[in-house]
């Protein structure tokens, strides 16, 4: 069972609310909602579609008449959440001039990101696993997309001479998952803000691309 990573689930539901405002309207909202809330608290495999239901103040059957199944809300969910944080990267890193300030923007929003949205995104990466086939690969069309932006990033140092990266996958790869991984242990209201954990990261990023 999953533990929730903030002691104030009305925060959470206010929170959760704001990012689907301009996402869903009505039912749909009110669904989505009600997911990302339970499965932070309990899991994928803890939710149950009627638990969702309630959390929303809807009937069980109500919900599949916008949803298939609770796979196919989860996979609302997951794409969603990946295209939003995808959507903030391409903004933020748009704003750099040059390799080594697109890749402080991108670290500092990426790990930023997942700990501001950490009651979405802890299930969304604990749980993709669960996703059908097809499904699974429309979320990572939107990874590739993700990874390609970083590796653009990294090899454009390379070649410009501010990064000393011999393997770009790798470096990739670690940026990517220390950012993800904020989502997992991140308290709000502790003693770290997301945008000072977003802003030592990125600082590590450099420092790490420099040596």
């Amino acid at each position: 069972m999953t533990t929730r990573t903030t002691g104030d689930p009305t925060h959470d539901a206010m929170r959760v609310a704001t990012f689907w405002h301009p996402r869903a309207e009505g039912a749909s909202h009110k669904i989505l909602v009600g997911a990302c809330l339970t499965f932070h608290e309990l899991g994928y495999h803890g939710a149950s579609t009627r638990m969702i239901a309630q959390r929303a103040q809807m009937s069980a059957g109500s919900l599949y008449v916008h949803f298939a199944s609770k796979e196919d809300l989860f996979f609302r969910i997951v794409m969603d959440s990946h295209a939003a944080a995808l959507e903030a990267l391409r903004q933020a890193v748009g704003l750099g001039t040059d390799p080594a300030e697109r890749l402080r923007l991108f670290v500092a929003t990426y790990a930023t990101w997942h700990a501001e949205w950490n009651v979405i995104a802890r299930p969304v990466h604990n749980d993709l696993h669960v996703l059908t086939d097809e499904h699974f690969e429309e979320v990572v069309a939107v990874r590739r997309a993700t990874m390609s932006l970083l590796d653009e990033i990294l090899g454009a140092g390379v070649d410009a001479g501010q990064f000393s990266v011999s393997d770009l996958p790798g470096t990739r790869r670690l940026f990517m998952s220390v950012c993800i991984d904020v989502c997992r242990w991140y308290v709000e209201g502790g003693e770290r803000s997301a945008t000072s954990i977003g802003l030592q990261y990125s600082e590590l990023a450099l420092k790490f691309v420099r040596s």
